[in-house]
């Protein structure tokens, strides 16, 4: 071993003997007297090809790596004088007898060369570990960050919220109290005028009262004759007294507090966005109404000419066709195809023979179906009215829920307070957990807006537009709502603009198709496989076909 500028007796390997050193084994990288070189090395397992020489053709270097003195951790006693690959272990000879004879050996230097390499790969995967932490550390701390900004921008919404609320609440309570105290008003001053002819003619029939006493105790007969026949002739006369109608008090009915109507936290599922995947054209100028017949096949019509249509690739087959007016379709689990016509009944067309029937579901009592949905139970509901389409509505307007047979279940037509929620049922939608979702229109523009009801009938939310899109030249102009396989409900406009809700009602966000590619989209559905579909309609004037679009809701 090196020592100073000058070098110390190394000892023997296998003898561990101070005894001069003459050979070298550079396979077992052994330092070896001459005596252990003749009978202890010649005993080592393919010794017979190991190469030994003499010391003085490898030196010894005072820059060389010594493996002479590594005691055995299992034989202390011993020096290891091998490197087993097998145990990735360091042997002395008396290991080497008892457990590893037959396995791997190699040197030490070998041994040292391949912990080496594993170390050297060990640190480059540590390296690489750390730089993927390192990208992690900064990836969760810019999720903090934008956590952090969502959290900041939830809770000044649900500041606003309060605060916008509790404006309205004390508009609405204000407005309240004014008309109570209009209407006790009214009430107070018809009683008390009513009172007072009351009084006057209480007055009037005590002081007549007063006379007559006073003649039937007379004993002037000419006063009885005189005074008392004009009397008798007086009280003859019929006294109507006063009798109006009291406009009574209202009772003051107080509304729920829920989520609803204050908000709620929800994660929302959707981005706001659309991928196409597949277009096809077809042969009509618009799709104003999908349906899914099954995975490959579509109804779809311009509401004069009703199309199933079969996709093969990126085309569309026609298989049948009917010339017929629609006003609405859904496809029921059975596969059969509802269809909105003229009349109270619906029609249906047989999934299996393709005849055309009359439905067993009608709304009795009223003139026309306007739109129906067909739940994944098979409930069907179905919008109607009676009387003309007309702005402001005269007549009813309702949206009836049937079982499969065409029971009637719940019909909703009023809200709480009696006022008539709808004006004309243009779309209707149901999510998964229950709420009904209705295109509602309320002028002959078109305009519109997006009513959301609980299934006990309640209003939960209306939607009307959002203010970045929507401004009095550009109106709310709603023409279809769709649940979506992931429960958000899609509401197109007039124009290319789609917007987002969550199955409450509340807005999430809004798309310009036309940015996409997807002109003036008209109509939505979806396969049980969840492949989703838009059905578009051409600009007026253009000799175009209507396209449909295979999407991805981001």
């Amino acid at each position: 071993m090196a020592h100073g500028s000058g070098q110390v007796p190394v000892s023997c390997s296998l003898c561990e003997e101070n005894t001069r050193i003459e050979w070298k084994c550079l396979n077992c990288d052994m330092l070896m007297c001459d005596k252990c070189k003749e009978k202890i090395h010649v005993k080592f397992k393919f010794a017979k090809d190991h190469k030994v020489v003499s010391i003085a053709e490898v030196g010894l270097h005072k820059d060389e790596i010594d493996f002479s003195n590594i005691s055995c951790s299992k034989h202390p006693v011993q020096s290891c004088v091998m490197f087993c690959k097998s145990c990735i272990y360091l042997v002395c000879p008396l290991c080497i007898s008892e457990t590893h004879n037959g396995h791997g050996l190699v040197t030490i230097r070998e041994g040292y060369e391949i912990l080496i390499g594993k170390l050297k790969t060990r640190g480059k995967n540590m390296g690489t570990n750390i730089n993927e932490l390192e990208k992690r550390k900064e990836e969760v701390k810019d999720v903090n960050q934008t956590e952090l900004s969502k959290f900041e921008n939830t809770m000044k919404k649900i500041k606003d919220q309060n605060v916008r609320l509790k404006k309205e609440v004390d508009q609405h309570t204000g407005k309240l109290e004014t008309e109570l105290i209009k209407k006790w008003e009214d009430v107070h001053r018809c009683t008390e005028t009513e009172e007072k002819e009351v009084s006057l003619l209480i007055k009037s029939l005590t002081s007549k009262r007063s006379e007559v006493d006073d003649i039937i105790q007379s004993t002037d007969s000419k006063r009885v004759f005189v005074d008392g026949l004009g009397l008798v002739q007086s009280m003859e006369e019929m006294i109507t007294p006063p009798d109006s109608k009291f406009d009574s008090i209202p009772i003051f009915l107080p509304g729920q507090i829920t989520p609803y109507n204050i908000g709620s936290l929800e994660n929302i599922s959707t981005k706001g966005e659309i991928r196409i995947m597949k277009q096809f054209d077809t042969e009509i100028s618009d799709v104003q109404f999908m349906a899914a017949c099954c995975e490959d096949t579509l109804w779809i019509t311009d509401c004069k000419i009703l199309q199933k249509v079969k996709i093969e690739g990126m085309s569309l087959k026609i298989i049948d066709q009917k010339d017929i007016g629609i006003y609405g379709m859904a496809s029921t689990p059975s596969k059969d195809l509802l269809l909105v016509t003229a009349g109270p009944r619906l029609k249906q067309i047989s999934g299996q023979t393709g005849e055309m029937t009359d439905s067993l579901y009608e709304v009795k009592g009223l003139e026309e179906t306007s739109a129906v949905h067909v739940n994944s139970d098979g409930k069907v509901t179905v919008g109607a009215f009676s009387g003309e389409i007309v702005f402001p509505a005269v007549g009813r307007r309702v949206v009836v829920v049937m079982d499969k047979h065409g029971k009637h279940e719940t019909t909703y037509e009023n809200d709480r307070q009696g006022n008539p929620i709808f004006t004309y049922v243009l779309k209707i939608t149901r999510t998964k957990n229950g709420n009904i979702c209705v295109v509602d229109i309320l002028s002959e523009d078109e305009r519109g807006r997006v009513v959301i009801l609980s299934e006990d009938g309640d209003v939960l939310n209306i939607f009307s537009g959002h203010p970045e899109v929507n401004t009095d030249k550009i109106p709310f102009k709603p023409m279809c709502a769709f649940t979506t396989p992931s429960d958000n409900i899609i509401v197109s406009n007039l124009n290319h603009n789609i917007y987002f809700l969550n199955n409450s009602g509340n807005y999430i966000g809004y798309c310009d198709t036309s940015i996409k590619g997807i002109i003036l989209p008209r109509s939505f559905c979806s396969t049980e496989a969840g492949h989703t579909y838009v059905g578009c309609v051409v600009p007026n004037g253009s000799s175009d076909k209507a396209k449909i679009y295979e999407v991805n809701f981001l």
